[in-house]
């Protein structure tokens, strides 16, 4: 008998098999990604919730304190001599804010500041006292310390800081011979 098809059994029951154990692998790999994916989702929900709860704990121990705070003794008020030096520093927002909203106005082209200090020294009571810190890039014509000094006039001139401060005066200036830039110091008081 001459067949022209011949079949194997054992290839075909080796290929069934390993296309079942395939389809299995990938069925358990979704399985384990989905179910896995589920459990940090839930980890992350428990984590928030432990540290939401240790959060509120933490205000309603704070909150306890300034009730307790605030019933053991009666409410301070300043003495009028306290009130009295406080008065200026509070009153003084708005023309701050004034004096804050001018600087970048009396700023030279290629001047920027770096730190504005208000009373350096700590000092309560008396002068006023303002530091500005700043860096000045040389100009075209390649004088690094013109910027500076048009700084300074600028705020000596001006009608807001020079009603508010007596004085203004360079402090100090630093520059390098290999670097554009002047570094000053400005005092007002």
């Amino acid at each position: 008998m001459n067949t022209l098809f011949q079949v194997n059994f054992r290839r075909e029951a080796f290929r069934r098999r390993r296309t079942d154990a395939r389809r299995r692998a990938a069925g358990l790999g979704v399985w384990l990604a989905y179910f896995g994916a589920l459990a940090v989702i839930l980890g992350l929900y428990g984590l928030n919730m432990s540290e939401l709860g240790s959060r509120l704990r933490q205000l309603e121990r704070q909150i306890a304190g300034q009730k307790e705070r605030t019933r053991g003794g009666s409410d301070w008020s300043p003495a009028p001599s306290d009130a009295g030096v406080a008065e200026p520093w509070v009153s003084d927002v708005g023309r701050w804010r004034d004096l804050l909203d001018r600087l970048p106005r009396l700023l030279p082209e290629g001047t920027r500041l770096t730190s504005i200090r208000f009373n350096p020294d700590g000092i309560s009571g008396g002068d006023r006292k303002l530091l500005l810190n700043g860096v000045s890039r040389a100009s075209g014509r390649g004088d690094r310390m013109s910027g500076v000094t048009d700084f300074v006039a600028n705020v000596a001139r001006d009608s807001l800081f020079s009603s508010r401060f007596k004085t203004v005066r360079l402090v100090s200036t630093r520059s390098q011979d290999n670097v554009p830039d002047a570094q000053f110091e400005l005092e007002c008081r």
